[in-house]
């Protein structure tokens, strides 16, 4: 009888559950973010020569391979040694209707004997406002800063990423 009332209960919730997944709208996130230093600050940390702490405030424009162009800013920490370590921060894309997504970043940068670096890593979405509300996933990125990080620096940079995400039915 307990194993009959386990099987009925497991249906039960499976049945439940299963027509919530199927109305979860699921999409793609491609494009390409363009932006701009506003602000920035780096210090020594003073154990080596070359290790720096530092934190950058951007924004900038993401162009997404649906055509939609949307207002991007960040907020990136970073612990580089001689221009290579790692970042972490957040990011706010803002689009036309007001919408917003938000999104955890965090990966690695190399730096390049011109001064200029690459780097790459992973996002997370971590909110959203909107039409984004609810947003879960996240993707991959990689892209290239075009000048050195120093105090005050306005470098400019580009990311391509890549990912998806659901959204909960309405």
């Amino acid at each position: 009888m307990r194993l009959w009332c386990a099987i009925v209960a497991g249906a039960l919730l499976t049945f439940a559950t299963v027509p919530a997944a199927w109305a979860q709208k699921s999409a793609n996130d491609k494009g390409r973010t363009v932006y701009h230093f506003v602000k920035s600050e780096v210090m020594q940390v003073g154990d080596v020569p070359g290790h720096v702490l530092g934190i950058v405030d951007a924004s900038g424009l993401s162009f997404l391979d649906s055509g939609e162009v949307a207002i991007y800013s960040t907020k990136i920490t970073f612990d580089l040694r001689n221009g290579t370590g790692r970042h972490e921060g957040y990011g706010v894309t803002t689009f036309e209707d007001k919408s917003t997504m938000v999104t955890l970043v965090k990966g690695t940068t190399t730096g390049h004997s011109d001064g200029t670096s690459t780097f790459e890593g992973t996002y997370t979405f971590v909110g959203g406002t909107g039409r984004f509300a609810g947003i879960m996933g996240g993707g991959s990125y990689k892209g290239k800063r075009l000048a050195p990080v120093t105090s005050g620096s306005l470098a400019d940079t580009f990311s391509d990423y890549s990912g998806s995400y659901t959204l909960p039915s309405q």
